[in-house]
């Protein structure tokens, strides 16, 4: 039997994202039409987002905790679903996207499903690199990167809510990595976790350097701080990439030689774009590493 399902969507800040995120997610249909209902939360924004929300047939709930893990927390308690879906505010959901991210829950022993992933735009150069780097490719993350055990990411996941209670939901003390940190609690209950490839959002991905700097920069670190916590789950107290270090020294000279060759704007800025999100990674990785104490390169 199909659970009951509901929508968390935190906001902070997102007036002009509010129409295209909430109109993707009421326009949804689940087998047999049955109802969902949609919870938005609003993370102490300033902007006039609240007054966007009203505008909607959602329930609306404030969070004054600052932070995407308090905020989502925030809907989970207030929501009713069996499973709790959950997409970012700057994501569009495409048509069936709730109906197969729920599906695979007929199971009883699922946990946890994560959806495809694609860019909502990709007018800059900078969100093309995101895009071909699969900066949020849901498969990959379920695969296992970095040698981290496999996860999804919250801006398109669905977790079933029992699961989630017993956990304790969300570690609010994580700004970056409480994604993975909670698929990793909730996997120790001994279920399972789907991908579901159908289950398609677009989300947006940064346009600036500075923003690509930054976003890695915030990887690199809450990559650190989730190495700390879980060490026991990897089996060493050491993790040195060393093929980003190499590529790092070498991004002076793949910079030049696409400055050199590339054929088309995206591709003469290619090793650019590629010296600005390693340096970000890797620093972050550094910053987060002595932090929190730990060696994870």
């Amino acid at each position: 039997m199909q659970p009951t399902v509901s929508v968390v969507v935190p906001f902070f800040n997102r007036c002009s994202e509010v129409q295209p995120c909430l109109e993707s997610v009421l326009a949804q249909r689940l087998p047999d039409d049955a109802p969902f209902e949609v919870i938005a939360v609003d993370n102490g924004s300033t902007d006039g987002t609240l007054d966007e929300l009203a505008k909607y047939p959602v329930r609306v709930v404030r969070c004054a905790v600052p932070g995407p893990a308090a905020a989502r927390n925030a809907g989970i308690a207030a929501a009713s679903g069996e499973v709790i879906a959950m997409i970012d505010s700057d994501a569009t959901a495409q048509p069936g996207w709730l109906a197969a991210l729920t599906a695979p829950f007929v199971r009883p022993d699922m946990l946890a499903v994560g959806g495809r992933v694609d860019s909502l735009s990709v007018v800059r150069g900078v969100e093309l690199f995101a895009e071909r780097a699969s900066v949020l490719n849901q498969r990959k993350f379920f695969s296992g990167v970095l040698g981290f055990p496999p996860f999804f990411a919250t801006c398109n996941v669905a977790y079933r809510r029992s699961a989630l209670e017993q956990v304790g939901g969300f570690d609010e003390t994580l700004r970056v990595g409480e994604d993975s940190d909670l698929a990793w609690r909730v996997l120790d209950q001994g279920g399972c976790i789907a991908y579901a490839h159908g289950a398609f959002v677009r989300h947006a991905h940064r346009s600036t350097f500075v923003g690509l700097f930054t976003q890695a920069l915030d990887y690199g670190t809450g990559a650190a701080q989730i190495f700390a916590k879980h060490r026991h789950r990897f089996g060493r107290r050491v993790s040195v990439q060393w093929h980003d270090f190499a590529g790092l020294a070498l991004a002076p000279l793949n910079a030049s030689r696409w400055l050199i060759f590339g054929t088309t704007p995206y591709e003469r800025r290619l090793g650019l774009y590629e010296a600005v999100y390693r340096a970000g990674f890797t620093l972050g990785r550094l910053r987060g590493s002595l932090r929190h104490r730990v060696l994870f390169l």
